[in-house]
């Protein structure tokens, strides 16, 4: 082999080597919300739930995959009420987010992160009175058609209380046929 040849192949070694090394750190970048539920473990919690208040109001719950599994819609809703949320990973600052809006004009934030078999949101929510709450809600699988959820007191410093303020308990809700 000449010198020309060697040269050529090193230069096309190099630059293979180049950008083998950027589309490996490109994918690690774009890591997108769907890998880390699926990592978790945490797959169970889409679809469509449904509970009972103590009053015996309905209680509907839905959490649904959108674009490519890089966002979950939430939507939560019982008399009165209605939340719409959506669930994304912000890579700048390597969280889980989520952003809420109601029917009654309140927002809402809050971060996602595993607690064990749990999943939990720390969520502030401020209504159009003003005024802010902020609480904590861990969803836990019971069985493959049972979700429990616990709300939870957030303190001054973000942390969860250790027991529930209530816990409410969702039926996942057979998906209906479509009409065409």
């Amino acid at each position: 082999m000449n010198r020309t040849q060697r040269v050529n192949l090193r230069n096309t070694i190099l630059a293979l080597a180049a950008i083998l090394v950027i589309a490996t750190t490109g994918a690690n970048a774009q890591q997108k919300l769907g890998d880390f539920v699926s990592e978790g473990g945490f797959d169970w919690i889409i679809g469509s739930w449904e509970a009972s208040s103590d009053q015996g109001d309905k209680i509907e719950l839905v959490y649904k995959w959108e674009l490519d599994k890089h966002m979950i819609t939430m939507l939560l809703k019982w008399p009165n009420n209605e939340y719409r949320a959506m669930i994304f990973y912000k890579p700048a600052e390597d969280k889980i987010i989520q952003v809420t809006v109601d029917n009654q004009g309140g927002t809402g934030k809050g971060t996602w992160e595993p607690d064990g078999d749990k999943a939990v949101l720390k969520h502030e929510h401020t209504g159009s009175d003003w005024q802010t709450n902020k609480m904590g809600f861990a969803h836990s699988k019971v069985d493959a058609n049972t979700m429990k959820w616990e709300v939870l007191e957030l303190d001054s410093s973000g942390e969860v209380s250790d027991y529930p303020m209530f816990t409410v308990e969702f039926k996942r809700q057979k998906k209906t046929a479509t009409k065409k």
